[in-house]
């Protein structure tokens, strides 16, 4: 884009601080812009650190008219932000300065108003649909926000130091695989946040998946091409799927056992000389926890989707345990050879992963009330362990990242 400001003097001679509060896309620069650390009566907004506070986002410039984007951004519970967009078109036509005066602007120099504030959920869902297909390039690049002074530390950054860094870490028997399978899971640990986090991306995600598709579909999918994430996040012993097997196994019918019967999410064995058997019913972080089913104050349940996932492990685990004589099975390929894995049927354990503990958080803090229940609940528990996604999210964080 060509700079046009030494011919659009006018607007900026007449309302000088937009000199400022201006940001012309394609002129000024995106690695000056961050989150403004203050709030405007509740609101954030972007800054630029050449300048100060960003007002408008200027999109085109011309003798005639301006096309502006304001950005305001909502901050959440989790101390994210989600942004809301307001598209104008202003005059920029000598009549229109004419007319001009600071207390009217709106009526004198904006011509066109869209405000997406009613709608941006999906505005957002088609941004980030649009924007995860491969085969559609937007044309630009991509940029984050990060503070100054990290950017300067990641300038100066090279391959060399950055190995160098790592065989510092992890020993100088660091080899560039390893490198690449670290910063894969990296990614695919930040592709979880973003699942947990991000409302507008899993709705996205869900889409991609096709129609009539369930929440729970979207995390099958996750940890089906991701099962490393059970081995380092489910219990301190690493398991993982049978060999050459999704993780979704009918095990109660004709596939692992016999029959027509039971399908369970995750089928997993432990690693080691003898692997044993966890069963896993993944379902939806969304789902409340908990219910207030009593007449007393304080007294809260387990809600419909935690009670059935627990019990249909539980129904799960006890019919698999009477099919079995044995307490030794050994899964075989499709053909009918055997796999050469060998696991331990003895009582096996059950896990379930479903909701978040911020069912549990308040603008005022944590409900100690609603937190003790949900404990209290998933300890009494035999046999089965609840996890949620958060819980699963942070363990598989610190084995990544440490």
């Amino acid at each position: 884009m060509p700079d046009v400001r030494s011919n659009l003097k006018s607007i900026y001679d007449i309302l000088p601080d937009f000199q400022n509060t201006d940001f012309v896309i394609g002129i000024d620069n995106f690695e000056n812009v961050l989150i403004d650390s203050a709030s405007v009566n509740g609101f954030w907004y972007f800054k630029n650190t050449e300048k100060g506070l960003i007002k408008r986002f200027v999109l085109q410039q011309s003798p005639q008219i301006e096309k502006i984007c304001v950005v305001t951004l909502i901050k959440k519970n989790d101390g994210k932000f989600t942004p809301r967009f307001d598209f104008q078109i202003w005059h920029t036509t000598k009549k229109a300065f004419e007319e001009f005066s600071k207390e009217t602007i709106d009526q004198n120099l904006i011509k066109a108003k869209v405000d997406l504030d009613s709608c941006h959920d999906n505005f957002l869902l088609l941004l980030n649909f649009i924007n995860s297909i491969e085969t559609i390039d937007f044309g630009s690049t991509s940029y984050a926000v990060i503070e100054k002074s990290k950017k300067k530390v990641f300038d100066n950054v090279t391959k060399e130091t950055a190995i160098r860094s790592f065989v510092e870490k992890y020993g100088p028997d660091i080899s560039d695989q390893d490198i690449s399978l670290l910063q894969n899971r990296r990614s695919k640990l930040e592709y979880f946040e973003k699942l947990l986090t991000n409302e507008t991306f899993f709705k996205s995600e869900k889409i991609k998946l096709g129609i009539n598709k369930r929440d729970e579909d979207v995390w099958q999918n996750f940890f089906e091409n991701n099962p490393w994430i059970f081995g380092y996040g489910l219990q301190l012993v690493a398991c993982e799927g049978l060999d050459d097997k999704k993780l979704e196994q009918t095990v109660v019918g004709n596939d692992i056992i016999d029959g027509v019967g039971k399908r369970i999410d995750a089928f997993l064995k432990t690693k080691g000389n003898i692997s044993k058997i966890l069963f896993c019913e993944i379902k939806t972080h969304l789902p409340n926890l908990l219910i207030e089913a009593y007449e007393r104050p304080g007294i809260f349940v387990p809600a419909k989707e935690l009670r059935g996932a627990v019990a249909q492990i539980q129904k799960t685990i006890h019919k698999v345990t009477l099919k079995l004589q044995e307490n030794f099975y050994k899964p075989v390929k499709d053909d009918g050879d055997p796999t050469g894995e060998e696991l331990l049927f003895v009582k096996p354990r059950g896990i379930v992963v479903i909701g978040k503990l911020d069912d549990f958080k308040t603008e005022n803090g944590i409900n100690y009330e609603k937190l003790s229940s949900f404990e209290l609940y998933r300890q009494q528990v035999s046999g089965i362990e609840i996890i949620t996604y958060d819980e699963l999210y942070e363990r598989v964080k610190f084995i990544v990242e440490k």
